[in-house]
């Protein structure tokens, strides 16, 4: 029997302890991000902005404070859909745009330390979202077949469309083609119709049967995916068609393997990543593989460095140049005159690379920092917890990490899309009609109370 003045142990699966192995992952995963930053990012990619000038050290340890505070309150399970979303936003956007902003050198320090506090606001304001008890709706009334006889109609019209359109385009490239084949596919026109067709294609019908279809394994669902995800590749070129395979396929994986919650799983598992390929560029010398290199720009470049450099360069340019005051949405460029002549992510590219570049960006930088400034950071941010959490009630009820891994893909356009794209033309207004109306089923894959328990 133990002693009454003995110290308590801590078990390793207590909240507390859990809270520290995570903000420590997340410590690695910022100096994984810097290193990789200064020695191969900016080398590489210095003529497209990714420059590197040190600012003074003190603002580097409030960007690493700023970075790793959240993980003080960032979800260690998956107990709302939108949750997944938070965290994606967490890793890419947040977290890089506390410091590339500051390596690039287009705005002094102690100007970029306001968009620091006003990121930090915003990204806690998204995740107050979590503190508001779900509204309750009544479940619709429709039958399972019908709502998968809908889905199979939309999902065989936006088929068929996108592939009589791009019938003489239709082929597989290699990644170093497929700017041609985009060229290509921008001369066949179509219209809006058709981008909605494409664009919900592989945002929210094709990555609903690749969830859908691992979660309740049914191949045939997950085959057609796939298939539809390969088909939009070959038409238009688009590689986040086929990585969207990949991350779904990984964010099951997560789900299933192991019983750590899914909060360490995640940030130790992006660590594995980064850290197996900083290990790889090491060992490589000055002679990186062809493969290696596409990797290294995939994941640095594509995934954690982009987002980061246009909120730089969206600050810089608005603060130098008038706001959007939301003239860059259609409905409101109807009341308020759009000031510039190009769409918000071209105006940009022009400005920093004297081209009709389309330097799309997340939505804090478009509906934010375009439209009103800083202030309007915190606006986006609203709005954002305010679409997590219809997203969150409309399906509650279905299994949480089942609607994650539905609208995992289309939320996570929120990186790189305004708001209000990626709920239209994103598809993830059209996901969460699906979620509302598909009643729910029995047969969970997974239990839940934990992130990797199996039923």
């Amino acid at each position: 029997m133990a002693r009454q003045n003995e110290p308590r142990m801590i078990r390793p699966d207590h909240p507390f302890r859990q809270r520290i192995v995570l903000a420590f992952g997340i410590l690695v995963f910022v100096g994984l991000l810097e290193w990789t930053y200064v020695n191969w990012l900016s080398p590489s990619f210095d003529y497209y902005g990714f420059e590197y000038y040190p600012p003074p050290r003190g603002y580097v340890v409030l960007a690493w404070l700023f970075s790793v505070l959240p993980s003080a309150w960032m979800p260690l399970s998956i107990s709302r859909p939108s949750q997944l979303a938070y965290w994606v936003l967490y890793v890419t956007v947040f977290i890089p745009s506390m410091f590339i902003p500051l390596f690039i050198g287009l705005n002094a320090p102690s100007d970029i330390v306001w968009l620091m506090v006003t990121f930090f606001a915003g990204f806690a304001l998204v995740g107050a979202s979590y503190l508001c008890r779900l509204f309750t709706i009544r479940p619709p009334t429709l039958s399972s077949s019908a709502v998968w006889s809908c889905f199979a109609i939309v999902c065989i019209v936006c088929t068929f469309w996108v592939a009589v359109a791009f019938r003489h385009n239709i082929r597989i490239v290699s990644f170093s083609e497929i700017y041609d084949l985009r060229d290509a596919a921008n001369d066949v026109g179509g219209g809006p119709l058709l981008n909605y067709s494409l664009m919900w294609l592989y945002g929210a019908l094709n990555p609903f049967l690749l969830a859908w279809g691992l979660y309740y394994k049914r191949p045939w669902l997950f085959g057609a995916g796939v298939a539809g995800q390969f088909l939009v590749y070959s038409c238009f070129g688009t590689k986040a068609s086929l990585l969207s395979i990949v991350f779904i396929v990984g964010i099951y994986l997560l789900f299933r393997i192991g019983r750590f919650p899914f909060a360490l799983k995640f940030a130790w598992g992006i660590v594995a990543l980064l850290a197996g390929l900083c290990l790889s560029y090491l060992l490589s010398g000055d002679e990186p593989s062809t493969s290696l290199v596409l990797l290294l720009f995939l994941v640095f470049f594509r995934s954690f460095g982009l987002a980061a450099l246009v909120t730089g360069q969206y600050y810089y340019f608005f603060l130098h140049n008038p706001h959007t005051f939301y003239s860059h949405l259609r409905v409101v460029s109807g009341f308020i005159q759009y000031p510039y002549p190009y769409p918000l992510g071209t105006e940009i590219g022009y400005y920093f690379y004297n081209s009709l570049v389309d330097t799309t960006a997340h939505f804090w930088a478009t509906d934010g920092i375009a439209a009103l400034g800083l202030p309007g950071v915190l606006i986006a941010s609203l709005v954002c917890a305010l679409l997590f959490w219809v997203i969150d009630s409309l399906a509650q009820r279905h299994e949480p990490r089942l609607a994650a891994l539905v609208i995992f893909y289309a939320a996570y356009s929120l990186a790189n899309l305004s708001l209000f794209t990626t709920f239209l033309s994103g598809g993830l207004g059209l996901l969460m009609v699906l979620l509302y109306l598909m009643p729910a089923q029995k047969g969970l894959l997974f239990a839940s109370s934990s992130d990797g328990a199996i039923a």
